[in-house]
């Protein structure tokens, strides 16, 4: 397992502008706040005082200087003075809900193929009869779909990963960060996603990614609505 670094906790390159560290470190201050994970169930102090710790060292030259010279050529001693990425105790094993996640997105994938024929299929029947209510085309494979989805929901809703980060680009982004470092808690790799949506995509692939993330979750969601 590779040493965590201080720009692993704050997201960036080790090439990182002052003004991209100064961003990252605003980014996850503001997004693991305590305020504002008051309904979590993480105890985010720890995770801020490491980000600070990390700054600090990162946003001063003389001291970013050294840094950098010992992580390119570490050596096997314990400096008393260094922080931990770790934030409570280990993460556990990420790998079965990125299974689920993935699972669940070719469930949802089946899903919307349906659903997208269905409404090709109404629309054609409301053209020929101009009834406003067609009857339902694919309803039980939906709802068969959901039954097998929900396995997958319970697993991931015990890991505590809200839902938001359920779709597969955040899930496959998680794998590889908590692979690299296995002492990142799930809330911190939940915030560094998003920080690095926020400082390394632009706008417009930003947009577009959350918008496949919406889809998805309105998908499943529609799908569950057939079980009714």
């Amino acid at each position: 397992m590779k040493e965590c670094t201080y720009y692993d906790l704050l997201g960036v390159p080790m090439d990182a502008t002052e003004e991209e560290i100064v961003n990252a470190k605003n980014f996850l201050v503001k997004k693991l706040h305590p305020d504002a994970n008051i309904n979590s169930g993480y105890d985010t102090t720890t995770y801020i005082q490491n980000i600070l710790y990390a700054y600090r060292i990162l946003s001063n030259p003389d001291k970013r200087r050294v840094y950098d010279r010992r992580i390119r050529n570490p050596i096997r001693r314990k400096d008393p003075n260094e922080r931990s990425c770790q934030s409570g105790p280990l993460s556990p094993n990420f790998a079965p809900y990125w299974e689920a996640a993935n699972k669940l997105n070719e469930l949802v994938a089946t899903g919307s193929e349906l659903l997208n024929a269905r409404t090709g299929h109404n629309l054609v029947i409301r053209k020929l009869s101009n009834r406003k209510e067609p009857e339902a085309e694919h309803t039980e494979e939906l709802a068969e779909l959901a039954k097998q989805a929900e396995i997958h929901v319970k697993v991931l809703e015990s890991s505590g990963i809200p839902r938001k980060y359920w779709y597969s680009h955040a899930m496959n982004w998680m794998l590889f960060q908590w692979s690299q470092n296995r002492e990142f808690a799930y809330a911190m790799l939940c915030a560094m996603y998003d920080n690095y949506l926020d400082q390394r995509k632009s706008s417009i692939e930003k947009k577009k990614i959350q918008g496949q993330a919406t889809v998805f979750l309105n998908t499943l969601d529609r799908m569950f609505a057939c079980q009714q």
